[in-house]
């Protein structure tokens, strides 16, 4: 097709040909900038998801936890208050065959130690020894109450009852108390006779383990004797035949403990139940489907009782009340022991001396005494 020049086009119409404005330049479009572009602002936006949900998970974790609470749940980052997977799994038992005593201390005009809004110990000792047994009789195991309802027994008739009826082990519920004004006294014990029984020793530190594990404030171990005279026993560790294990489910006076014993119970008393059976097993008691192997009653070696124990007893509204283990106050130079081994009264050892404990693992445990204002 013929194209005509402008001078050609001006002599046949008299002007020159108009040109067209409106045509578009061509663009040279940049692809390796805007892909680089495009992945920094992907980059950014993942950083920044990142950021938000580690500020939220914080948040949300925080507001499952209380104030001042340490314990050993706290280490694994855990929410001891409601996480399940800290709580104590359910072991399957059927049908064993073992005989154990839980006293719930104290009862009827003995009130026990006494914590705000007129709280007794003998009723939370009375609901912890109920949930301990109901959790054992669901495994098939013959539980002995010494007491069901909020009425008085002397120390040697729960005893008696323990010894008359060929129990295997027994294990006295307790709660402690610290009176002293502005003390954050808190944490779970254990105590055993003076002369350190094998059986005794192994139920009572399987069963502070498997209450470590649950979470406590803190876990004060296993301690032989009695509060500041290691010499003298506690009567139902001295009058029972069998192993024997006060166990005290923390401080009556401390909000910590209470608020963990109300939120735990029911984990609280799978964990002694499963380490009170762990522990015949362990001991030949029973095999691992519980069937009996030892013939007779499981004895302690620990000294035969005797009649009068070496720590008297005193009147059960009396605040130095000592022969149930109720009302027990920090003395000076009283040191604890957060580990799983024993740590024995040493009227030597002052508060600005803490120091290392090795138990029979051969790990070590820093203590520190409880100190007060």
């Amino acid at each position: 097709m013929y194209k005509m020049s402008d001078e050609e086009f001006y002599q046949v119409y008299g002007r020159m040909p108009r040109k067209n404005k409106n045509k578009k330049k061509k663009v040279k479009v940049y692809w390796g900038r805007i892909s680089i572009a495009l992945v920094a602002i992907i980059l950014i936006i993942v950083v920044i998801v990142k950021i938000v949900g580690a500020v939220s998970g914080k948040s949300q974790k925080g507001k499952g936890e209380k104030a001042g609470v340490t314990s050993s749940a706290e280490n694994k980052g855990d929410d001891y208050y409601a996480a399940p997977e800290n709580k104590e799994n359910d072991v399957v038992y059927d049908g064993i065959e073992l005989t154990v005593c839980i006293d719930a201390a104290h009862g009827g005009f003995d009130k026990g130690t006494i914590g705000e809004d007129n709280r007794f110990e003998k009723n939370d000792t009375l609901k912890i020894a109920e949930a301990v047994r109901d959790y054992l009789e669901s495994c098939g195991v013959k539980v002995i109450m010494t007491r069901t309802d909020d009425r008085y027994i002397s120390v040697e008739e729960r005893c008696n009852i323990a010894n008359d009826n060929g129990a295997d082990l027994f294990v006295s519920i307790h709660r402690s108390s610290n009176e002293i004004e502005g003390s954050d006294t808190h944490g779970f014990e254990a105590w055993i006779h003076t002369s350190k029984p094998e059986a005794d020793k192994l139920f009572a530190e399987k069963i502070m383990m498997k209450l470590h594990d649950i979470g406590i404030s803190e876990n004060r171990g296993v301690r032989a004797g009695y509060p500041n005279d290691n010499s003298a026993n506690y009567k139902i560790n001295q009058l029972t035949v069998m192993p024997s294990v006060l166990l005290d489910m923390g401080y009556l006076t401390s909000d910590i403990d209470n608020q963990l014993l109300e939120a735990s119970l029911e984990p609280y008393a799978r964990a002694i139940g499963n380490a009170i059976i762990s522990g015949a097993n362990e001991l030949g008691v029973i095999d691992d489907n519980g069937a009996r192997l030892l013939n007779g009653q499981l004895l302690s070696n620990k000294p035969a009782p005797v009649e009068k124990s070496a720590v008297t007893e005193s009147k059960p509204d009396e605040s130095s009340e000592i022969d149930e283990g109720s009302s027990q106050t920090e003395e000076e130079g009283y040191s604890y022991d957060d580990g799983y081994g024993y740590d024995d009264y040493d009227d030597t050892q002052t508060e600005s001396e803490p120091e290392i404990v090795y138990t029979d693992d051969g790990m070590g445990y820093y203590t520190d005494p409880m100190t007060t204002e």
